[in-house]
């Protein structure tokens, strides 16, 4: 090997020796795009909800090191000529579906660019019910939204009709008859075939789900413009409207389903007849199920099977009692849309401003009552009582038991809620003379006790086996008047024997 030819190798090695390392001290590349998460499609009412555009959103971008950093604020988002912007926050003028483009680079430049869908409708409540737990459940859903509203309760006193927006509520009546939700599901129609961006929230009692079918279905509205929302009827949910309890109940199931199906299908294919009266009604193999709203319960074994469908949710505190130990039917109970709905926790979640304006809807001024009612040091305790006042005792036997209880439970102040039905205690009997004797104040019969169980949360329980206790606080219920647990109703029994009560005294008449 000649000399140069030596020092050619020699700078060919030292060349590649200096390549290689720069190439070590060199910041490897970075070819990685950011990633923007958090982009979930949003569904919105168009009149009074806007979106935060970057709640809950973040990008990330992986350098060509491997680390990742939050790039967060270089997110931008080209939005539609027709939104408002004020902050972070945008409004719509017009409904429809829109796709918002939001944008992020890193450092070395590289831009990732993700979708995000956004439908804007005008959103419609419309609130068909009867009886005082499905009424208070309609309340607190009003307090927690401003959607334009349709109400027609048949349920008098509980809510205060001065309390409404009338913008907001274009059409309330309470009280109401049939001719008022006739009217009111006319309404809802209407306007669901005028205006395509329009959508729904239908609240039904879940005894009186048959009524969807004489609404959207009976007049072809897609069931993806809707969502009904079954509220419990109190201890009828439970009890009377659940006859799947027990082993071999897959009979009774298979035959509601069979009705519920066939009723269904006719509905959907537009088979009804129309009476004198103006009503119409569907007829399969014997079972006439009519549009009536308090009348025609023939659906009331059926709310789970309606909310099977993916529009349709069941509400109730307790689903989870609702429970078959047949397998198969239990099976088919699984796949019903049922979430936990708690009255007493819906109430603690709304917002201060949110209470105020639930308490006016249901007549309740938090201020009268800490003056004439709960204007005691100390603890208090409410004994519930039934229609009529002293229920199946005589008064000389319910003032012997309102004496045991009074002496049992020393360390209260005492008060006495009777049902919205009942008769006061008259004036000279045993009862009156004992309430009074004991200084125990009568709280309003026509104010709901659930109320008064959400607003005093750290007051005490007891009296005569109702709904009421379904929605009180856990470990508020003292007692209760009644024989034994035995004695008790199905799911009162059920979340007894559970220990939802606690360690509940029970009370009844003296055995002469």
């Amino acid at each position: 090997m000649t000399k140069n030819v030596k020092k050619l190798v020699l700078f060919t090695i030292l060349a590649i020796f200096v390549v290689a390392l720069c190439a070590c001290n060199k910041t490897p590349a970075d070819d990685t795009t950011p990633v923007i998460t958090g982009l979930d499609t949003v569904f919105m009412d168009r009149e009074s909800e806007s979106l935060d555009l970057f709640a809950g959103v973040k990008a990330t971008d992986v350098d060509g090191s491997g680390n990742e950093k939050d790039v967060s604020a270089g997110i931008v988002v080209d939005l539609p000529s027709n939104v408002n912007r004020v902050g972070n926050k945008i409004t719509f003028n017009q409904c429809g579906d829109y796709e918002l483009a939001y944008k992020v680079k890193d450092a070395a430049g590289n831009e990732g660019m993700f979708m995000r869908k956004v439908e804007v409708r005008n959103i419609y409540n419309v609130y068909c019910v009867n009886a005082t737990l499905p009424v208070l459940y309609c309340a607190l859903d009003m307090a927690s939204n401003n959607y334009k509203s349709i109400l027609t309760f048949t349920r008098k006193d509980t809510i205060n009709m001065d309390a409404l927006d009338k913008d907001r509520f274009i059409y309330s009546e309470n009280g109401a008859e049939d001719i008022n939700l006739t009217f009111a599901k006319g309404m809802a129609v209407g306007i669901a075939k005028n205006y395509q961006y329009s959508y729904f929230r239908l609240f039904l009692n879940d005894a009186f789900n048959q009524i969807e079918l004489f609404t959207f279905v009976q007049h072809n509205i897609p069931s993806d413009r809707y969502e009904v929302k079954l509220v419990s009827d109190g201890s009828w949910t439970y009890n009377t409207a659940f006859p799947y309890r027990e082993n071999g109940a897959w009979s009774i199931w298979e035959a509601n389903r069979k009705i519920y199906d066939g009723v269904t299908e006719k509905a959907v294919a537009g088979e009804y007849v129309r009476e004198d009266n103006g009503r119409f009604y569907i007829e399969y193999e014997g079972t006439k199920v009519g549009s009536h709203y308090y009348g025609d319960a023939q659906f009331s074994q059926m709310a789970i099977m309606a909310a099977q469908r993916d529009n349709t949710e069941l509400w109730c505190a307790y689903p989870e009692s609702l429970r078959s130990e047949d397998a198969r039917v239990q099976a088919e109970i699984d796949k019903a849309h049922m979430p936990k709905m708690e009255p007493d926790e819906m109430y603690r979640k709304l917002s201060d401003e949110q209470k105020a304006y639930f308490l006016e809807l249901v007549n309740f001024d938090k201020a009268e009552f800490d003056t004439k009612y709960f204007d005691q040091e100390g603890d208090y305790l409410i004994i519930t009582g039934t229609n009529p006042f002293t229920g199946s005792f005589t008064d000389a036997e319910f003032a012997d038991l309102l004496a045991r209880i009074g002496n049992e439970y020393q360390g209260y102040n005492l008060l006495y809620k009777p049902h919205p039905s009942a008769a006061l205690p008259a004036e000279g009997s045993l009862t009156a003379k004992w309430l009074s004797d004991n200084g125990v104040k009568i709280l309003p019969g026509r104010l709901p006790m659930e109320v008064i169980s959400w607003v005093y949360s750290d007051v005490a329980m007891g009296g005569f086996d109702s709904s009421l206790f379904m929605s009180v606080p856990q470990g508020n219920t003292k007692f209760f008047i009644a024989k034994d647990a035995s004695s008790l109703s199905v799911l009162t029994k059920q979340l007894y024997d559970s220990g939802v009560f606690g360690s509940p005294k029970f009370f009844w008449k003296n055995v002469q």
